[in-house]
């Protein structure tokens, strides 16, 4: 065999490939994104199309169902929904895959365009964006504060702590929640509106045209030129009261004798509260090109040196740490591999009985391992638990052609051939079974990386993960265990020297293990002379597991994590002016058992109102 022979007649250029390959492997698990669950993008595209001042049904009845026709004519979509709220109406479209979303988006922009006739005038423009639903926040900050009020916590994460969060490398968006907004509200007096004769309309165009700062034109000297800008930006409060809404001759009627100003702080749409204390949430979440863990660091590293500079009595304080329970995950992970590797390693010292043929052996885990994270980078993945579970499943297989090998060699070696000699006709007599068994392990996940759907897309790092690591055993197999068999492996005679220590006890056991393998070779015997029992046992034994399954069991595309949250879901009825007001109903969900956590944080849902009633609905995660 070419590898193989190569191995044993050029040692010193196989370890320079070898340890080329553990150098680019560990150069790649450098390079590699750590992640809890593999990026899966989902082609989701999101239509937003304002309509102001139409009701649900309006919105449903001129807009969403004229649209809706015209975007049947896509190809590729998967799914499509649409809803109707206050002045806007929402329309998502889920598309396969395969589908290129630049051409998707020229094909939806196109096909509204076909239908802009039918539409009211008064909708404004349809705003296509792109959504990433796997994009969710992987770190929860609380801005809470004992000496500033709600408005200044709120001031300093808007326009301080926002900031400097969104200039971490590998951020993407950092929403602020439970903040007090300011706004400016105008109340206009009826009376005052009738007694001057002045209209709404005409206070909207007033306050729109005299609060502006526009460009005017230009002065050119003989050698300069200067541009004119109309400053025209209300800077105060109090000078709204100033503008001008209406001239009747000489008379000039100004805002503040028809409306009144108020300085305050818009309607809330969530709140956040924390040990019974109201805050300012801060939620950030990471660029698909970013690494969870590390920016976890980042962030976590930039909270420490925030807290150090921030007014006495105010704090910013981690809630959810996405990094830490990606790392955990990971670590979990990792430590299941690495206990594998041991108890795999231990097996083959147990039957083998030769520290050396362990050791050959063995070196088969970590080359086949290292090597295997250059695939896995090439191929655009993260470090997750999936590229992870495929290593950990693969651990028994990668040492699988090693030992074959080796144990083939050792044979040649018990009767009475040389090392070199045994190395190259060992691997070459046994080269076509092992390498036949190592493109069938592959020819099975290989399809795996190919199914189609979100399953596809979640699979395929687990899938091409083994395939590549078994692939780098083969290699290994051919190369590295003769080559260290030609030059370091046991001596020749070395299973007729006297056992001592552990070594006899082992070989005691192989005895043992021998004689059950003789009468394992009865058992078989006997089911060679019985095809039809056999064939009724194999029978039976599929229908009771396909009963067991089917009683006891089940299935579900992830298995069910305990995330450390409870989840209480409160819905208010519906209130009527006249009614008196009933108390509102709790539902606590358990979302994990065995939680300890005193910080609560409370968000609530926007009210969604249709004609005569509306739902209030308020979620608490503790």
């Amino acid at each position: 065999m070419f590898l193989s022979d190569f191995s044993i007649k050029r040692p010193m250029a196989m370890v320079v490939i070898i340890i080329a390959l553990m150098c680019l492997g560990l150069l790649a698990l450098k390079k590699l994104r750590v992640n809890q669950i593999p990026d899966v993008e989902q082609p989701v595209l999101v239509i937003s199309i304002p309509y102001p001042g139409a009701s649900p049904d309006t919105v449903e009845r001129e807009v969403i169902n004229r649209i809706e026709k015209s975007l049947q004519s896509i190809s590729g979509v998967y799914q499509l929904r649409a809803t109707a709220s206050e002045n806007n109406a929402t329309i998502v479209i889920i598309f396969n895959f395969n589908k290129n979303m630049i051409e998707a988006s020229d094909e939806v922009r196109n096909a509204i365009s076909s239908v802009r006739y039918k539409l009211p005038v008064e909708m404004r423009e349809p705003v296509l964006r792109r959504v990433d639903p796997s994009a969710q926040p992987i770190m929860q900050l609380a801005l809470s504060s004992k000496t500033q009020t709600h408005a200044e916590i709120s001031r300093l994460a808007e326009d301080n702590l926002a900031d400097k969060f969104r200039g971490i490398d590998g951020v993407a968006v950092v929403t602020v929640n439970g903040a007090l907004k300011r706004e400016l509200s105008i109340l206009l007096r009826a009376e005052k509106l009738r007694e001057y004769n002045v209209s709404v309309a005409e206070v909207v165009a007033a306050l729109g045209n005299q609060n502006v700062t526009a460009p005017v034109g230009k002065i050119r000297g003989a050698l300069d030129e200067q541009s004119i800008r109309l400053v025209g930006r209300i800077e105060s409060p109090a000078e709204f009261e100033q503008i001008v809404i209406k001239r009747r001759g000489n008379e000039v009627v100004r805002l503040g004798q028809v409306a009144s100003t108020a300085d305050g702080f818009a309607e809330l749409n969530g709140f956040s509260l924390r040990n019974g204390h109201p805050n300012v949430g801060i939620s950030v979440t990471r660029s698909r090109e970013a690494s969870t863990v590390t920016v976890a660091n980042k962030i976590r590293a930039m909270v420490v040196e925030m807290n150090k500079t921030l007014p006495g009595g105010t704090s910013v304080e981690v809630t959810q740490d996405g990094g830490e329970d990606a790392e955990e995950s990971l670590n979990n992970v990792i430590e299941s591999l690495m206990f594998g590797a041991v108890l795999t390693i231990f097996v083959v010292y147990v039957f083998l009985n030769s520290w050396r043929s362990t050791l050959i052996t063995a070196l088969s885990l970590p080359t086949s391992v290292i090597a295997a994270f250059i695939a896995v980078w090439l191929s655009g993945f993260t470090l997750n638990f999936m590229t992870l579970l495929g290593l950990s499943l693969a651990i028994g297989v990668l040492i699988d052609d090693a030992i074959v090998v080796r144990e083939n060699i050792v044979r040649h070696m018990e009767s009475g051939v040389d090392r070199r000699t045994a190395s190259s006709k060992g691997t070459q007599e046994i080269g076509l079974a092992v390498a036949a068994t190592t493109f069938s392990i592959i020819a099975v996940f290989i399809p795996v990386a190919f199914m189609p759907g979100i399953a596809g897309e979640w699979f395929r790092p687990f899938a091409l993960t083994v395939a590549s690591s078994v692939l780098v055993s083969l290699f290994i197999s051919f190369t590295l265990d003769p080559m260290l068999s030609a030059y370091w492996g046991d001596p020749v005679g070395h299973h007729l020297q006297p056992r001592k220590g552990l070594s006899r006890w082992l070989a005691k056991f192989n005895t043992w293990f021998n004689r059950q393998s003789d009468r394992y070779g009865n058992v078989i015997a006997w089911a060679l002379h019985h095809r039809r029992w056999m064939a009724v046992i194999a029978g039976l034994s599929l229908v009771a597991a396909i009963g067991l399954h089917v009683q006891f069991g089940g299935s579900s595309f992830l298995p069910s994590q305990d995330v450390g949250m409870i989840a209480i879901e409160v819905r208010t009825p519906s209130l009527a002016p006249c009614r008196r007001r009933s108390p509102p109903t709790a539902t606590l969900t358990p979302v994990a058992a065995g939680s300890t956590s005193i910080s609560a944080r409370v968000r609530r849902a926007n009210v969604r109102r249709s004609k005569s009633r509306s739902t209030s609905e308020s979620s608490w995660y503790v």
